[in-house]
C-alpha cells in the first residue's frame, strides 16, 4: 500500500499525464509504471474522467502496469502449495487474465463448474476406468461440442482457457486439462500427460490406467499407440513419458506455446511477459520450451 507522500506524489503525476510537453509525458508515463500497483487505482479514476486524451493516457499506463502485477502474482502462486504442488486452475486464470485483462476472473471457475454439474448424472454410479473416461469424453466432446481447432491452431485463444471454453475449440494440452478439471470436479482421477509434441491426459489408475487423447475426441489409447504418437510427431518415444505432468510442467507449456506464436507474430513484449512468468514458475525461462509444445 501506498504511503502517504508516495500518494502525494501519484496524484501530482496524474495531473501531468496529458502535459502539453511530450517529454514530460513520457517521464510521468513511466514513473507511473515504475510504481506499479500502487498507482493503479489513482489510474482508474483517472480512467473516469471527461477528457479522453486523460481516459487513454490512463488506461495506457494500466495496460502497461498490468505485466507485473500478474508477475508477482505468479510468483506467489509459485510459493503456493497444496501437497507439493500450486493450484494449476489458478495459473490457468491468470494466464487467460493476460490474455484478456478484462474478462470477469471467475468465468472460468463458473463454466467448469455449470459443465460438472451437467455430466454429474451420467457419471456418478459405480464405472470402470474405460467407461468413465468415455462417458466424460462422450459428454464433452460429442453432447457440449468441444474440438479440436485443426484450422487455426496457432491460434492463442486456443491456449487462453477463458477463449478456449468460449469457443469450444482447443489445442492437446487444453483439451486434456478441460478433462482434468471437470474430472476432478466429479471425483474422477484424470491427469494430464506430457507427451512430447502431444498432450494426452489418463485416468490415473494403478491397476488400470487409461490413456485418452482429447484433441481426438477422447479417442482412448494403448501404450503403443502414445509410443506412435510421439515418433510422428518427431520424438524417441520413452516410457517416464506416461507419468504425470505436473502442475508446473503444464502450465510452462502453455506459456510456451504462446511464446512460441507471439513470436512467429512479432509480438515480442508480449512473448518477453511470458518468458518472465516461466521464470516465476520454474526459475527458467527456457524451461521445457522446445520439447513439449501443444
Amino acid at each position: 500500500m501506498a504511503s502517504e507522500p508516495e500518494k502525494s506524489q501519484i496524484s501530482h503525476l496524474i495531473r501531468l499525464i496529458d502535459d502539453r510537453d511530450e517529454f514530460v509525458r513520457n517521464r510521468v508515463r513511466d514513473q507511473l509504471i515504475q510504481l506499479g500497483e500502487d498507482a493503479i487505482p489513482f489510474l482508474e479514476i483517472a480512467v473516469r474522467a471527461e477528457k479522453p486524451e486523460v481516459k487513454s493516457l490512463a488506461q495506457e499506463v494500466i495496460r502497461a502496469i498490468f505485466p507485473k502485477q500478474l508477475l508477482g502474482q505468479f510468483r506467489k502462486l509459485a510459493t503456493t502449495l497444496t501437497g507439493g504442488q500450486w493450484d494449476l486452475e489458478a495459473g490457468v486464470v491468470l494466464l487467460s487474465k493476460f490474455g484478456y485483462p478484462d474478462e470477469e476472473t471467475d468465468i472460468i471457475c463458473r463454466t467448469l463448474d455449470q459443465l460438472a454439474a451437467e455430466a454429474f448424472d451420467l457419471i456418478r454410479d459405480e464405472k470402470s476406468p474405460e467407461q468413465a473416461v468415455q462417458i466424460l469424453t462422450r459428454f464433452l466432446f460429442y453432447e457440449k461440442g468441444f474440438e479440436g481447432n485443426r484450422t487455426d491452431f496457432l491460434s492463442p485463444d486456443n491456449t487462453y482457457f477463458s477463449r478456449m471454453l468460449e469457443n469450444r475449440k482447443g489445442i492437446p494440452i487444453t483439451l486434456s486439462t478441460l478433462c482434468v478439471f471437470v474430472g476432478q470436479r466429479l471425483g474422477l482421477p484424470i491427469v494430464g500427460v506430457g507427451l512430447p509434441g502431444h498432450y494426452i491426459a489418463k485416468y490415473d489408475s494403478l491397476t488400470q490406467p487409461v490413456y485418452f487423447d482429447p484433441f481426438d475426441k477422447g479417442r482412448i489409447l494403448s501404450p503403443e499407440d502414445c509410443s506412435s504418437l510421439a515418433e510422428k510427431m518427431g520424438y524417441h518415444f520413452e516410457e517416464h513419458y506416461l507419468g504425470t505432468a505436473t502442475n508446473t510442467e503444464t502450465l510452462v507449456r502453455m506459456m510456451n506455446n504462446l511464446v512460441m506464436t507471439y513470436n512467429k507474430s512479432s509480438q515480442l513484449e508480449k512473448a518477453g511477459h511470458l518468458a518472465e512468468f516461466i521464470k516465476a514458475l520454474s526459475g527458467d525461462p527456457r524451461s521445457n520450451s522446445p520439447i513439449r509444445p501443444h
